[in-house]
């Protein structure tokens, strides 16, 4: 028996201690470095001449992608380092051979496979090739691998460990530099409101820090004016854009953009409807989103390095993303706001100008007690009255009512009081004045441009008043004794046609008599339940105070229209009321 030449065991014996010595040997310097790269290839290389093979390679388990990665190979053609392979059925800690061998690993001519673990973490796979001497494994070499791999696993993993330490420690620092770079541009985009400057931050931010030739960022604002397209209502402009021609967006890019909800990043096969997109060079689409909606799109081409953009890049890109959206929404901001203050103050300026066309103070008339007011529903209004006094003891009491509200409104009340003050001065009869105020309306505004107007003109002498209404809401004419006349006479409303005829009629003033000329800012004035006023409810009001000044007459029409809207700090309408009593 083989066992009883004393020849044969002790070359047995010393053979086993050379491989105890040679696993003892390679633990040991491999445990004293914690280079992966070294310790898996003298792993490697170590089994491969101990077991006479010529080809191996060492795999590493990647627990994010479920995958190995080729971590060292020697002499297996078809793969190289770095590669990421899918391998199934892999025995934990055990030798696999023959049939139990993945097919993966059998497929790359490998005869023999281990793997190796620490703990309760897998850390990859020692596969081998045949031996030299197309010879089985025998079980003393298969014995000799079992034990190398699993004496070297802790080699194998303190290596790991570190490597994985430098990766993190890389990445902390990148993610360090990336948090300073983000800091600093903060920094810059929160000391200025200038839009190119933001701009030019972005665009050198994006150079910089991303190395692309290609980006395009577009803005949600909120005026459709000078925007590039409205999406689901809202109006989106392009910022900046670099590298795409001078339409860098059509509409249809536009709209596909602009509803994006998540990134859409192109890498390899382009998804079906991102051809325009792909098209122009861009490859990555961020888009900025606040309160659930979509304000705002980062996209940005690929990297000149042409490397592909990694997890920590597209933080950084939204960070910076959002960073540019607040500032440039910011700048919009505070261009508004300027633009809002510079139209407040044109407004006040205009409110002035127009305050000094209407009547400084009431004249005062022998025989009358005047009271008025003129209220706009914004800071300038379209409604006018006037109180001039006239040669010959006469007073002329004029009211009027422009269409519509605002500063056209405005400026045709100041077109009326020009005219009707040039006419003044001229002895002309109040039919005459009437109708060269009209045409003198019609030559300066459109046709959709009207005027409602009224006036008299009181004599002292005799207390007559004769008047015209030009379309203008009736004065109610409250006689001493309860009766009630309406002041309907006259003709059409001003702006309608050139050359129309006016009628003039007369009446008197007797003590007692009180007279209310108003536009519909009184009678149109609206509660809460979007009822109106009502000529009813005024008529009520002058007959319940007609006892009282014009003053007292006024201020109790002014206070029940304030009950009656609930105090309304604007008014559905502007409101003028002149109040006349004979006394």
């Amino acid at each position: 028996m083989a066992a009883s030449d004393p020849g044969a065991v002790a070359h047995q014996e010393r053979s086993d201690r050379f491989d105890l010595r040679a696993v003892y040997e390679t633990s040991r310097i491999l445990s004293s470095s914690l280079d992966l790269e070294f310790v898996l290839n003298n792993l490697l290389l170590t089994a491969m001449s101990k077991l006479l093979v010529s080809k191996g390679v060492a795999f590493l388990f990647d627990p994010l992608t479920g995958k190995y990665r080729v971590a060292a190979v020697k002499g297996v053609a078809g793969v190289d380092q770095g590669d990421l392979l899918t391998i199934e059925d892999v025995r934990r800690c055990e030798l696999m051979q023959g049939e139990e061998l993945p097919p993966a690993v059998s497929r790359l001519g490998m005869r023999l496979a281990i793997s190796v673990a620490h703990g309760d973490r897998e850390i990859g796979l020692i596969a081998l090739g045949a031996k030299l001497l197309a010879k089985p494994f025998e079980n003393r070499e298969l014995e000799f691998i079992h034990s190398l791999v699993n004496m070297s696993s802790t080699a194998v993993h303190n290596s790991l460990m570190v490597e994985e330490l430098k990766i993190a420690n890389r990445d902390l620092d990148a993610k360090v530099q990336q948090l300073n770079t983000l800091f600093d541009l903060s920094q810059e985009f929160n000391a200025t409101v200038d839009r190119d400057r933001l701009v030019k931050l972005l665009t050198f931010a994006l150079m910089g820090q991303m190395l692309v030739a290609k980006h395009l960022f577009l803005l949600g604002v909120d005026s459709s004016e000078g925007a590039d397209g409205v999406v689901d209502g809202k109006a989106f402009r392009v910022v900046t854009s670099k590298g795409l021609g001078q339409d860098p967006v059509d509409p249809a890019m536009l709209r596909q953009l602009c509803s994006l909800k998540e990134m859409i990043l192109l890498d390899g096969e382009i998804p079906a409807g991102w051809e325009a997109f792909a098209g122009r060079g861009l490859q990555i689409a961020l888009p900025i989103r606040q309160k659930g909606a979509t304000c705002g799109v980062l996209c940005l081409g690929p990297k000149m390095t042409g490397q592909p953009y990694q997890p920590d890049e597209v933080e950084f890109l939204y960070a910076l993303g959002n960073l540019a959206f607040v500032s440039l929404q910011n700048s919009y901001l505070v261009e508004q706001q300027i633009e809002k203050e510079r139209l407040e103050e044109e407004m006040r300026l205009a409110r002035t100008i127009q305050e000094g066309l209407l009547p400084s103070s009431v004249p005062k008339v022998e025989g009358l007690d005047i009271a008025a007011i003129a209220q706009p529903s914004r800071d300038v209004g379209g409604d006018y009255y006037d109180l001039v006094t006239l040669e010959g003891h006469r007073i002329l009491i004029a009211i009027a009512d422009v269409t519509g509200k605002g500063v056209p409104a405005a400026l045709l009340m100041s077109n009326l009081q020009a005219a009707l003050h040039s006419l003044v001065p001229i002895d002309i009869t109040l039919e005459d004045a009437t109708s060269n105020i009209n045409r003198v309306i019609c030559q300066n505004t459109g046709f959709d441009k009207f005027i409602t107007y009224f006036h008299g003109i009181y004599t002292i002498a005799d207390r007559t008043f004769k008047f015209v209404n030009a379309g203008h809401n009736p004065p109610m004419l409250l006689r001493a004794d309860g009766t009630l006349e309406l002041l309907e006479k006259g003709g059409l409303l001003l702006g309608v046609m050139k050359g129309l005829p006016y009628e003039a009629e007369t009446t008197t003033l007797a003590p007692g008599d009180v007279l209310a000329l108003f536009t519909d800012g009184v009678t149109e004035a609206m509660s809460p339940d979007d009822e109106e006023y009502g000529e009813e409810r005024l008529e009520a009001m002058l007959r319940a105070h007609a006892g009282g000044t014009a003053k007292e007459i006024l201020s109790a029409v002014r206070e029940d229209i304030r009950v009656f809207t609930a105090d309304a700090p604007i008014l559905s309408d502007d409101l003028t009321m002149i109040v006349v009593k004979a006394v």
